[in-house]
């Protein structure tokens, strides 16, 4: 099972078992403890005692399986292994969507495949006509004869509110509600890449990178973007993208951090270009330069 396939596993619930354990005592705490703490006994009222705290055991369940947390002792605490501020108490919760990425899609977790086959789908759909509802995946989906290939099976609404939580919460997308239990969700990974950009310049502001350089960088930390392992995948077969072209939705991301003061793109006559398509024309750029602003 994935996160993507265990509904109660949602992003706010992850993120609430970690944010206790960030401050509790050597970030570890015994598990009938925090079972109690983080699900209290009023809100099981009225269930089957043998699933008694169905929400809790799913979210503690995908953050020991992706290696987020440890149980060890009758203890959980937070692995030991992730990087030291992914682990401070200061630090720790801000870079969690980040740890998660790293945990989920960049770290050979055949769990989370399928979830980032899917974000990586979603990412290489044109911005300006992507589907926004589950009917609208399922029909374009369809239209692209994936849901095989690449085991892109959306198959109830459920589930689609599920991917769009982890989207947002991840910064690949933003989401907004249309009417009643009804979300428009838009693939859309300014947030993630604002997050990210101290981090691909190596912490070297001013820094000049050429387009070609700057994706190889962010492919290797987050395989759903071009060149990518997971984008691979999908462009394969479905053929959007022509060669030094990005995709709308990076190309879309890139010039609002353009026009937010983060980074420059500039042209080089001399230079490999990239054409970054939008609505009406499309720009060549050569190289990205990060101003130092962070967010």
């Amino acid at each position: 099972m994935s996160v993507l396939k265990t509904a109660l596993a949602a992003p706010s619930r992850m993120r609430g078992i970690f944010r206790y354990l960030l401050q509790a005592p050597k970030q570890r705490e015994n598990r009938e403890k925090l079972t109690r703490l983080l699900s209290p006994e009023k809100l099981s009222e009225g269930r089957n005692k043998s699933a008694e705290h169905p929400m809790f055991d799913a979210a503690l369940r995908e953050s020991i399986k992706c290696d987020l947390l440890i149980e060890e002792n009758e203890e959980i605490a937070i692995n030991g292994h992730l990087p030291a501020a992914s682990r401070h108490p200061q630090t720790g919760d801000k870079l969690l969507p980040d740890t998660l990425v790293q945990l989920f899609f960049a770290s050979d977790n055949e769990d989370e495949e399928d979830l980032g086959r899917l974000i990586a789908w979603y990412l290489a759909q044109d911005i300006y006509d992507a589907p926004g509802t589950w009917e609208e995946v399922e029909q374009r989906v369809a239209e692209q004869r994936v849901a095989e290939s690449l085991d892109l099976k959306i198959s109830s609404d459920s589930l689609f509110g599920q991917v769009a939580d982890w989207m947002c919460y991840l910064g690949f997308a933003w989401g907004y509600a249309l009417e009643l239990n009804k979300k428009i969700l838009v693939p859309e990974p300014t947030a993630y890449l604002r997050r990210n950009l101290k981090d691909l310049f190596q912490g070297e502001a001013q820094a000049k990178l050429s387009i070609r350089e700057f994706i190889d960088r962010l492919a290797e930390k987050c395989p759903l973007f071009e060149t990518g392992k997971f984008r691979e995948q999908v462009e394969e077969k479905i053929a959007l993208r022509l060669p030094n072209h990005l995709s709308t939705s990076t190309a879309f991301a890139l010039f609002r951090l353009q026009d937010d003061g983060y980074i420059q793109l500039i042209k080089e006559s001399d230079a490999d270009l990239f054409i970054l398509p939008r609505v009406g024309n499309a720009e060549r750029i050569s190289h990205i330069i990060w101003t130092g602003v962070e967010p």
